[in-house]
């Protein structure tokens, strides 16, 4: 059975043909993993937010969800039952933290970042305990998550807020643009534009959830949105796949705003 340890809580996808036995193979998990405290069953994902629908099967001491990872080198709170979080994109936000690292070279100053769809924080929090960021504006739809937001990354903006009409209270805040909705980020995107500051160069990083064949078309519908601006590079990479005919993608544009 395949499954994921977030924490102290282990998540684990039990077939429905043993569904009668999950209080037995969650005790079973518990004692062969010293360092867990609750197991959960995964009844897929739910809701606007892409919760988790968890049922607690077995647990010691305390059957909360809410539990602390580490997570290269740094450590954050998540809740599964009640944020999206995916420690399976571990590599994604070392990426981002790559990418911010070499635009705070190219502008020889500390940098602002924004990430509008931000969660708990994980890939912010890497950034917030660096030396590069000046300041981060972060916010989440989902009010449980913009909670743990504001716990992790504490001295910094954190609200729940509606990414689409954040341009309004935070107009030209930041150098490097976080866009990560995967489902609807290209759909978001020239809504995000004007939290971007003018002058000089700034970085949208995004992920989007695509056909693998239309990855040429997104590309230039991604160019189409930017054409008020002045593009200096965009990537865009098929990472990983996510379905038969669906890619992971990851796009990275450099653009002068004007």
């Amino acid at each position: 059975m395949s499954h994921d340890q977030i924490g102290d809580v282990i998540i684990v996808k039990i077939p429905d043909i043993i569904q009668n036995h999950s209080t037995a193979i969650g005790k079973a998990m518990l004692e062969q993993n010293s360092n867990s405290r609750v197991i959960c069953a995964d009844n897929g994902v739910k809701g606007q937010f892409r919760v988790r629908d968890l049922t607690v099967i077995a647990f010691n001491d305390s059957n909360e969800t809410l539990t602390k990872v580490r997570e290269s080198g740094h450590e954050f709170w998540v809740d599964p039952g009640a944020a999206y979080y995916s420690p399976r994109l571990a590599n994604e936000r070392l990426a981002t933290v790559n990418s911010a690292k070499k635009l705070s070279a190219t502008l020889g100053r500390k940098i602002s970042v924004c990430d509008p769809y931000a969660g708990v924080g994980p890939a912010l929090v890497p950034l917030a305990n660096g030396e590069i960021i000046e300041n981060i504006f972060a916010s989440d739809l989902n009010p449980n998550a913009a909670t743990l937001l504001a716990k992790n990354l504490v001295g910094h903006w954190a609200e729940c807020r509606d990414a689409r009409t954040l341009v309004n209270e935070l107009p030209e805040c930041c150098d490097l643009l976080l866009v990560n909705l995967p489902h609807d980020s290209i759909d978001h995107l020239p809504d995000l534009l004007g939290l971007l500051r003018k002058g000089h160069e700034v970085v949208i990083r995004g992920w989007a959830i695509i056909s693998i064949d239309s990855l040429e078309d997104v590309r230039n519908r991604i160019t189409a949105i930017l054409s008020n601006s002045e593009i200096i590079s965009l990537e865009l990479e098929a990472n990983r796949s996510y379905s038969p005919n669906d890619t992971y993608a990851c796009f990275e544009a450099h653009i002068l705003r004007n």
